[in-house]
C-alpha cells in the first residue's frame, strides 16, 4: 500500500457537546486508495462483500475485487461501468448491473470469476440506453432497477421478466424485508411479489429524489437528495427535525447504511461522510478538509468486521470504525521526533530530540494540543529516557539526569550525557545507576532525594542501555558495538570483573545490540532474533521459546516492560503486546503503524502510563490501550488459487481445481506448484502466513506476510499442502488443506516396468539381429578391404618391379649411351693420333723408319672400333630397347641389318659425324645411308628422320 495513498487521521470521538449522549464512541481510522494503486477507473459506484469478506466495487471500468492484499479488475464484455452490486450468500453469486445488461458473477472450480448475463433471458424487451442503478433481494427474487423498468429474476425458476412502474423508478431500498422505491408521479411505493403498491402519494413523495431507506424507531428514514432526511410512518412522510438534518439537508445525501443498532453512516455528494446516531445527532464528520479523498460518496457498505468502505467519485476509502489504536499527529506543531510521552502529577512531558516539552494537562492524550506545550529550561539536546521510578519522574538527557515535577526540572548531576538508568537495592540502601557517554555514575538515596555519589572506576565507554540482573551483574550495551557484563565491588565504586560478549560468546553480531530484562532474565535484541544469557554455559543462546512465541516480532529492536506480567516488543513499524507469567509467554495483540507514519530514526519506544501506552512517532504519537476486550472477527483462511507451473517460454502456469472429490494426481513433470492463500484483512495490522507440505517437510515454515507459496521439484509421492494464518492478536486461523499426488515417472510405474522389460527383450532381439548384420557387413568390408589391399599390394609390387626394370633399363640405356659415346671418343682420339703420326712421318721424310711407322700404324688401326665392338653395342641396344627392331621390321619389312644398325644409332640421337666415326665410314656414306633409309620408310621431305625413329 503506497504511502501517498494512505491518509490517516484520528478524529475525536465526536464533538465534546455530544460526548455524554453516546454509549459507544467511534475511533475512526481512514485509509484511502486511489486509482494508481488499484489500477482501474476513478469512480466507484457501489460496494459489496462475499462470504469470505472479499470486497467488490462497482467501478467505471468493471467489477474491482480486493482481498486485502491484491486488486483484480473484472471487465464486463461491454467494458461499461458497473453501477450496482449485490452479493447473495445463499447462491454465492455477485449480481451486477451496467449499461443495458444485468446478471451475475460466479467462481468456477479454478477460482476464476465468470460473468453470466440474465438480460439475455428477457423475451421481447428492448433496452433504451438504460443503466441498472440498484439491486436488492426480496425472498426468492432479485430485483434490478433502471429508471424506466423493474427487472425481476426468480432464483428458483430462473425466469426473468420486466415490469413497468408507471413512472420513473428511483433507487431500491430494503427495510425489514420490505423493498421500497419512489415512482415519479405516483409516490413512495413498496414492492411485493413483483407488484408495485403506492404507500405515500403526497406531493413530496411524487417529486422527491429518494436514494436510501433506513430503519428507525420513529419509522423509516427516507434520504432525499434535495432536502435531506425524512421519516416515513403510517403512509405519511415528514421531514425529520433533528440536529444532523440541519447540515445534511444541503449536502445532497446519496447513500447510507446502518452501523449496528445505534448509528448510521450517511454519504453525501457535497460534504463527505457523516456518522449520526438514531436521534439524529452527528457523531463524526469526515470530508476532504479532514483528509478524506474527496467529498463525493457514491456508495458504501459495511464489511464483516463492521468497518465501512466508501465508493468515491475519485477513489476508495476504508473507514475503520472500531480501531483500538488512536493517532495524535500534528505535522505543523508537533516535534519532528518524539522519544517519550509521560503524564505525571497533572502535567504531560514529551521527550524530543531537542529537550523536553511540557504543559499542565489532565485530559485524554487525544485532546492534547501541541501548541500549548512549552520547552523546559535547562534541558536541551537528545532526551534518552523519561521514566517514573519510585513515584518520581526522571529524565536522562544530553545535559545529564534530571528530576521533573510540576513543570520544573531539578538536576541530579552536572555531568553531561545520561542515557539510561536503573535502581539497585543493597543492604536496605537504594542506589541509582546511570549509563552515560563515557562512564557509569552512581546516585545514593538520602533523605528521600537522589544525591550524586561517585563515578565507577574500571569502565569507560559510551553506553546506550543498562540492565541489572537477578545476580546483581550490570549489563551494558554500547551505543554501536558490543555488550559488557560488569561485576561491581560491594561499595559500587569499581569494576571487579568485566566480560565482553560478542561473536565468540554466541551472538550473531557485535553491532546494534540492545540489552533488556524480561522477568529479570537478560535478553539481547540483534535485529534478527532475540538471545538470552545461559548461566550453565556462560554464553548467549537464541531464546527459542520467546522467538517462537513472537514470530516475526523476534526481529524487535526494543523491549519495554509494561508491568510485572506484560511487555512490548517493538520492531521497525509495529509493536506486539506480550503476556509473561511465570515464564509462560503468550501473544496478546499487535499493532502495525500506517506506512505514512514512522518511528524516529533508530529509536523505537513506547512510554508506559497508567491509562494507556503511548507509541512515540515522528510528529506525534499513537495511543494504545493497555487492556483490550475487543473480539475481532477474523476472516477464514482459504486457498484462492493453485497453479501448476508450466515450464516453457510464457511460464504462466496452468490453474488447478481448488476443490476435488478425490486427491489430485499430477504427472511427474508437473512437480512444481504455486499456492495462493488469503485471509481477508483490510486494516493496517499485518496477517502472516505459515505453511508446510506433509510428507515433504512437516515443520511449519516461518511466518511470512507473503501469501504465495511456491514449491519446486517435488519428488513423487502423496502429499498434503497445509496453511494457516497468524493474526496480530496472536490467534491462528483454520488450517486449509490441499491433498495431491505426484505420480512417479512413467518408467517407475508398474506399467512402465512391464513396458521397460518388454522393450528390453525387443531391444536385445533387435540388438542380436543388428549385431549379426553389422558383423556380416563388417566381415564383407574387411574381406573386400583385404582383397583390395591384396590387389593394391600386387599392383604395387608390379609397379615396383616395373620401376626396377625401368630403372635397370634407364641404367642400361645410360651405360649404352656412355659406351657409344666412349667408342666414338676413342675412335676420334685414335684417328687424331693416327693423323698426327702420318703428318710426323711425312715431315721426317724417311728419317722415320718405314717399318716402325707401319708397325705403329697397325697398332693404332687395331684400336679402332672393330666389328665385335659393334655387335656388342647392338646386343646391348636390343636389350635396352626391347621391341625396337621388331616394331621397325613390322612397319618396314624391307629394312636391311645395316638399315637397322643406322636406326639404332639414330635412336641414340647421334649425328652423322658420330655415326661415321663409329661405323668407320665417311660422313658422305652416312648421309647416303640416311637418304636410302628415308626412301625405304617413305618419309615426307619435311619429316625429320631422327624424330620418326625416336617414336619407336
Amino acid at each position: 500500500m503506497k504511502p501517498a495513498n494512505l491518509i490517516l487521521l484520528l478524529f475525536l470521538l465526536f464533538q465534546t457537546t455530544f460526548i455524554s449522549a453516546i454509549e459507544k464512541p467511534f475511533g475512526i481510522f481512514v485509509i484511502n486508495h486511489d486509482r494508481s494503486e488499484y489500477q482501474a477507473m476513478s469512480q466507484n459506484w457501489d460496494v459489496a462483500f462475499d462470504e469470505l469478506g472479499r470486497a467488490y466495487f462497482g467501478n467505471s471500468g468493471g467489477v474491482l475485487e480486493y482481498n486485502g492484499k491484491d486488486w483484480v479488475l473484472h471487465q464486463h464484455r461491454s467494458k461499461s461501468a458497473i453501477r450496482s452490486l449485490l452479493f447473495d450468500e445463499q447462491s454465492q453469486r455477485l449480481y451486477s448491473g451496467c449499461y443495458e445488461d444485468f446478471g451475475y458473477w460466479k467462481r468456477d472450480s479454478l477460482g476464476v470469476l465468470n460473468y453470466y448475463s440474465l438480460a439475455e433471458k428477457l423475451n421481447d424487451y428492448k433496452f433504451s440506453s438504460e443503466r441498472i442503478w440498484s439491486i436488492v433481494k426480496s425472498g426468492k427474487e432479485i430485483l434490478f432497477q433502471s429508471f424506466p423498468t423493474l427487472f425481476i429474476y426468480n432464483t428458483e425458476t430462473e425466469e426473468v421478466k420486466s415490469a413497468a412502474p408507471g413512472g420513473e423508478l428511483m433507487f431500491l431500498g430494503k427495510v425489514n424485508d420490505t423493498v421500497y422505491s419512489r415512482v415519479s408521479g405516483r409516490g413512495i411505493c413498496k414492492i411485493e411479489a413483483g407488484e408495485i403498491k403506492v404507500i405515500d402519494d403526497s406531493d413530496f413523495a411524487k417529486n422527491a429524489t429518494i436514494r436510501f431507506y433506513l430503519p428507525n424507531e420513529r419509522g423509516i428514514i427516507v434520504g432525499d437528495g434535495k432536502s435531506g432526511l425524512h421519516i416515513l410512518k403510517d403512509g405519511k412522510t415528514k421531514k425529520w427535525n433533528c440536529e444532523a438534518n440541519k447540515v445534511l439537508s444541503s449536502k445532497d445525501v446519496n447513500s447510507a447504511v446502518s452501523i449496528g443498532d445505534t448509528a448510521y453512516a450517511i454519504g453525501t455528494l457535497l460534504g463527505g461522510l457523516y456518522i449520526i446516531n438514531h436521534d439524529g445527532k452527528i457523531l463524526s464528520h469526515i470530508d476532504r478538509q479532514s483528509k478524506l479523498e474527496n467529498n463525493t460518496v457514491l456508495g458504501m457498505a459495511l464489511d464483516h468486521s463492521g468497518d465501512l468502505w466508501l465508493g468515491m467519485d475519485n477513489g476508495l476509502s476504508y473507514v475503520d470504525l472500531n480501531s483500538t489504536i488512536e493517532y495524535k499527529i500534528d505535522m505543523d506543531n508537533a516535534p519532528s521526533a518524539i522519544y517519550s510521552v509521560i503524564k505525571h502529577n497533572g502535567y504531560i512531558y514529551i521527550g524530543t530530540n531537542n529537550g523536553v516539552l511540557c504543559s499542565k494537562f489532565d485530559k485524554d492524550y487525544a485532546d492534547l494540543d501541541f501548541r500549548e506545550l512549552s520547552l523546559l529550561e535547562g534541558i536541551t539536546g537528545h532526551i534518552w529516557k523519561l521514566e517514573i521510578l519510585r513515584g518520581e519522574l526522571l529524565c536522562g538527557s544530553n545535559n545529564g539526569i534530571f528530576k521533573l515535577d510540576q513543570g520544573n526540572s531539578y538536576p541530579l548531576s552536572t555531568a553531561i550525557g545520561g542515557t539510561d538508568f536503573e535502581i539497585i537495592e543493597k543492604n536496605g540502601q537504594e542506589w541509582l545507576i546511570e549509563s552515560t557517554y563515557f562512564k557509569i555514575r552512581m546516585f545514593k538515596r538520602e533523605n528521600n532525594q537522589w544525591v550524586f555519589s561517585h563515578f565507577v572506576d574500571g569502565f569507560e565507554g559510551s553506553c546506550r542501555f543498562i540492565e541489572v540482573d537477578h545476580a546483581g551483574y550490570i549489563w551494558i550495551s554500547h551505543e554501536i558495538k558490543g555488550l559488557n557484563r560488569l561485576k561491581l565491588s560491594d561499595d559500587f565504586r569499581k569494576v571487579v570483573s568485566n566480560k565482553y560478549f560478542g561473536l565468540e560468546s554466541g551472538l550473531p553480531t557485535e553491532y546494534q545490540l540492545n540489552v533488556f530484562t524480561v522477568n529479570n532474565r537478560v535478553v539481547v535484541t540483534t535485529g534478527e532474533e532475540i538471545y538470552t544469557y545461559d548461566d550453565l554455559t556462560d554464553r548467549m543462546l537464541p531464546f527459542n521459546k520467546l522467538n517462537n512465541t513472537l514470530g516475526r516480532f523476534k526481529k524487535a529492536v526494543n523491549i519495554v516492560n509494561a508491568d510485572q506480567n506484560h511487555f512490548w516488543a517493538i520492531a521497525d513499524n509495529e509493536a506486539a503486546y506480550m503476556k509473561n507469567i511465570a515464564d509462560s509467554m503468550s501473544f496478546v495483540r499487535a499493532f502495525t503503524l500506517d506506512k505514512q507514519f514512522s518511528f524516529p530514526d533508530k529509536y523505537q519506544n513506547i512510554s508506559i502510563n497508567k491509562d494507556a501506552s503511548v507509541l512515540c512517532l515522528e510528529n506525534g504519537f499513537a495511543i494504545l490501550p493497555n487492556e483490550s476486550n475487543d473480539v475481532y472477527k477474523h476472516q477464514p483462511l482459504v486457498i484462492t488459487q493453485v497453479v501448476k507451473e508450466k515450464k516453457g517460454v510464457d511460464n504462466k502456469g496452468i490453474l488447478l481445481p481448488l476443490h476435488n472429490n478425490k486427491t489430485l494426481e499430477l504427472k511427474n513433470r508437473d512437480n512444481s506448484l504455486e499456492f495462493t492463500i488469503n485471509s481477508v484483512n483490510y486494516g493496517p495490522n499485518d496477517v502472516t502466513y505459515q505453511y508446510r507440505i506433509v510428507n515433504l517437510y512437516d515443520d511449519w515454515i516461518e511466518d511470512e506476510t507473503e501469501n504465495v507459496n511456491t514449491i519446486n521439484d517435488i519428488p513423487h509421492g502423496e502429499y498434503v499442502y497445509q496453511a494457516r494464518a497468524v493474526f496480530s492478536d496472536g490467534s491462528r486461523s483454520n488450517v486449509v488443506e490441499y491433498p495431491f499426488v505426484i505420480l512417479p515417472s512413467w518408467f517407475a510405474s508398474k506399467t512402465g516396468v512391464v513396458v521397460i522389460i518388454l522393450s528390453l527383450v525387443v531391444c536385445v532381439g533387435l540388438l542380436i539381429v543388428f549385431n549379426k548384420r553389422i558383423l556380416e557387413k563388417q566381415t564383407y568390408i574387411i574381406e573386400k578391404k583385404h582383397t583390395d589391399q591384396h590387389k593394391k599390394n600386387e599392383s604395387t609390387i608390379e609397379q615396383l618391379q616395373n620401376d626396377v626394370l625401368q630403372k635397370e633399363l634407364e641404367n642400361l640405356q645410360g651405360k649404352l649411351t656412355v659406351s657409344a659415346n666412349a667408342l666414338v671418343e676413342k675412335d676420334r682420339s685414335i684417328n687424331t693420333i693416327k693423323r698426327e703420326l702420318e703428318v710426323m712421318f711425312q715431315k721426317l721424310e724417311g728419317r722415320f723408319p718405314h717399318r716402325d711407322y707401319d708397325k705403329i700404324l697397325k697398332v693404332i688401326n687395331g684400336q679402332l672400333t672393330q666389328k665385335k665392338d659393334m655387335l656388342d653395342f647392338e646386343r646391348h641396344f636390343a636389350a635396352s630397347q626391347s621391341g625396337f627392331y621388331d616394331e621397325l621390321r613390322q612397319n618396314y619389312p624391307n629394312l636391311t641389318p645395316a638399315d637397322l644398325r643406322l636406326c639404332s644409332l639414330l635412336k641414340m640421337n647421334m649425328n652423322s659425324k658420330e655415326i661415321s666415326i663409329l661405323l668407320g665410314i665417311t660422313v658422305r656414306s652416312v648421309e647416303v645411308s640416311r637418304y636410302r633409309l628415308r626412301k625405304k620408310m617413305e618419309l615426307e621431305p619435311d619429316e625429320n628422320l631422327t624424330k620418326v625413329i625416336m617414336r619407336y
